[in-house]
């Protein structure tokens, strides 16, 4: 018996023989409970380093207690600031997009910057309960956001930029108004190209870049 292996999207494929089409990206095979993804988006995001994020994780966690939440937190790992909605693909994904994000990625010089999260509340239209961050932090993101959104177009693609900056820590229908949180400062040093696996979670990485730290 000649065995089958998935490729992308499910499709099957003999081994030995590769699909017929040519410039697709192969995005990682994931085994999930919730089974195959729903579709992709290609997005440019800020990531806190792993100390920041266990950090921000555990202010979220309290929260999600004092809101008395029940969804679960995200994961440490998963903690993001979307900058950019690059592309989104329904099953096939070509690689010219992913090749141009990351060129366009690479042009960006920015030095680190320096973060406070300082009031959290609901979106109602994803159900996500977020951290938001204040005027200085936004003024930054979105510096870096702009510089970013000249070199995608540069390469040809048309970035859709997040415009509220903001941190989602889980998603649960309901509401929780805006409201002041004890100050959580962080420092982003990286951003990172991600490809999402949307319908079962899974953040394929693609690229990142450093964001030194300023001069003092």
């Amino acid at each position: 018996m000649v065995s089958i292996t998935r490729t992308m999207a499910g499709q099957p494929s003999l081994p030995g023989l590769e699909p017929a089409e040519t410039g697709l990206f192969r995005p990682e095979v994931i085994n999930s409970w919730r089974g195959e993804p729903e579709g992709y988006t290609l997005f440019l995001a800020l990531f806190p380093r792993p100390e920041d994020a266990r950090q921000i994780a555990r202010a979220a966690a309290a929260l999600r207690s004092r809101h008395g939440l029940t969804s679960a937190c995200l994961p440490a790992e998963r903690l993001h600031v979307t900058l950019h909605a690059v592309a989104r693909f329904r099953e096939l994904i070509p690689q010219a997009p992913i090749d141009a994000a990351r060129a366009a990625a690479a042009r960006v010089s920015c030095t680190s910057l320096p973060i406070v999260f300082d009031h959290a509340m609901s979106f109602p239209p994803s159900k996500a309960f977020v951290f938001r961050c204040d005027a200085s932090s936004a003024a930054g993101i979105a510096r870096l956001r702009q510089l970013l959104a000249l070199e995608l177009r540069r390469f040809g693609l048309r970035p859709d930029a997040s415009s509220t900056p903001h941190m989602t820590m889980l998603y649960q229908p309901g509401f929780v108004a805006k409201h002041s949180i004890a100050p959580i400062d962080w420092i982003a040093t990286r951003y990172a190209l991600i490809l999402s696996h949307k319908g079962i979670t899974h953040h394929q990485w693609l690229g990142e870049w450093a964001m030194p730290l300023a001069a003092s």
